[in-house]
């Protein structure tokens, strides 16, 4: 019997191979040697996207290879900027994990894994962290949507690395993206100085990157400067131990960076009585973005929401976005002011925004240091002037009466970049007379970076295509 069935199955084979011969020729052309899953790598690792793609001729399957971690061959690519090579392992068929979801920006593929099994959104990836850590390690851009999945900002999962997404952030590929990735983190729920692996926080991350923008960032945001690592370094020390002479410099002066604030964020309402904030646990976080979400710039949803339950004016997103600021830094009056005569807190962002003038001088003579203030998402003080009214005269007070910086950025983007995008141009030519930088780049929204001169190209405004010109402006 078990004779019968050996000569059964090599004649079936025989068969097999006829049939090959047949349809693809000679079979000692049609096989070819098998790729081991190490050689492959390799080729991914150099960026050898030939060698890839004849790997991937002959054995499609190659494309779900991992390293002895678990890292897959996409991952490995894609964190070492092989953008060609990514492509080629998912022309390939690669069927995308969660992680590789969000570094590639496939949101349809992100939302439907998580849809499936939202518990994804706490997992530990081979990676080193859940899909924000894999978003922020990559410098994926829309992190809010991975937010909003459910993945929380200062999440380090046990079994993973140990680091928060934001002190992943500092590993990036690209120091630029690096930069953008921790902005948009520190500015939207994450914490500077949360726990790390080895007590190396976010600080001492950026400085490992040695450079400026980042070291300010993370300073701004309110990093502890004498924190030590498993070493006993402080940043200052670390950036000595790497013989980094511009940032042992910038550290030992850190005093001067101003330190953001959001103190007004829920002191007064808009008649300057102090906020009662009511109790928020029992609302759901679904319908407190909704309310969120809503207040961009959909009124007529916002106010049958608010009719449901008076509380939701104090919603707060997956994005540390108050409901009120959602319409603030849209410059949407109608929203902000239904809002505020529902008991929502007025901010000095929110008052810059709305053009009230005496509400920003009673928050300022109080404390002057508010004009360090941020609003949801970074947003800086005089940038709401070009979102809000776009009045110089409000642009002047805060920089004449209260020393608000022209160059406050996010990113690189200034006030004077919303005026192009806005359509300010009496502000753009105060902010130009009065000394702005009219060079500087912005990351927010490009990845290649926009000077204020490259928007107005991208946006056909020839007024201010001219007036940038006419003063040397770049872009």
């Amino acid at each position: 019997m078990e004779l019968t069935r050996r000569v059964a199955l090599q004649s079936f084979a025989v068969s097999l191979l006829a049939a090959a011969e047949c349809w693809a020729g000679p079979v000692s052309k049609w096989l070819v040697p098998r790729a081991t899953g190490a050689s492959f790598l390799e080729a991914v690792r150099r960026g050898d996207l030939a060698k890839v793609t004849e790997f991937l001729k002959a054995q499609p399957g190659l494309a779900r290879s991992r390293d002895e971690s678990g890292v897959s061959a996409l991952i490995l690519a894609k964190l070492r900027g092989h953008d060609a090579i990514v492509s080629a392992l998912r022309e390939a068929g690669l069927v995308l994990d969660v992680a590789e979801a969000v570094m590639v920006e496939d949101w349809d593929r992100f939302d439907a894994l998580i849809e499936a099994e939202p518990e994804l959104c706490q997992a530990v990836h081979a990676v080193g962290g859940t899909p924000l850590y894999a978003a922020a390690l990559s410098g994926t851009r829309d992190l809010w949507r991975v937010r909003a999945a459910g993945c929380e900002s200062d999440a380090a999962p046990q079994g993973g690395s140990g680091w928060t997404p934001a002190r992943a952030a500092m590993e990036g590929p690209s120091v630029t993206e690096s930069w953008v990735s921790a902005t948009d983190l520190l500015s939207n729920g994450a914490d500077v100085n949360a726990s790390q692996r080895g007590n190396s926080t976010v600080l001492h991350g950026a400085v490992l990157r040695q450079d400026e923008r980042v070291v300010a960032l993370a300073i701004r945001k309110g990093a502890q400067i004498d924190a030590r690592d498993a070493e006993g370094r402080t940043p200052l020390a670390l950036a000595e131990q790497l013989g980094w002479t511009k940032g042992v410099e910038f550290l030992k002066n850190h005093r001067s960076i101003p330190r953001d604030h959001r103190a007004s964020r829920f002191a007064f309402d808009v008649h300057r009585k102090p906020i009662q904030r009511p109790d928020m646990s029992g609302i759901p976080q679904e319908l407190q973005s909704k309310a969120t979400g809503n207040s961009h710039a959909n009124l007529p949803v916002v106010q049958e929401l608010v009719k449901s339950d008076p509380r939701l004016v104090f919603s707060i997103s997956t994005d540390d976005e108050l409901a009120i600021e959602a319409s603030a830094h849209m410059g949407n009056h109608d929203i902000m002011n239904f809002h505020l005569e529902h008991g929502s807190p007025l901010s000095l962002p929110t008052a810059v925004s709305l053009g009230n003038e005496d509400f920003i001088r009673f928050l300022l003579d109080d404390d002057p240091e508010l004009i360090h203030e941020r609003g949801a998402h970074d947003f800086p003080i005089m940038t709401f002037v070009a979102i809000g009214t776009g009045s110089p005269d409000l642009a002047a007070l805060l920089f004449d009466e209260y020393g608000a910086s022209l160059d406050q950025h996010s990113a690189g983007s200034t006030a004077l970049h919303w005026c192009v995008a806005r359509g300010r141009y009496e502000l753009a030519e105060w902010l130009i007379e009065n000394g702005a930088n009219f060079n500087s780049v912005s990351y927010r929204s490009k990845p290649e970076g926009e000077t204020p001169l490259a928007v107005a190209k991208r946006v056909g405004d020839s007024n201010f295509i001219q007036l940038l010109q006419k003063v040397g402006a770049k872009g």
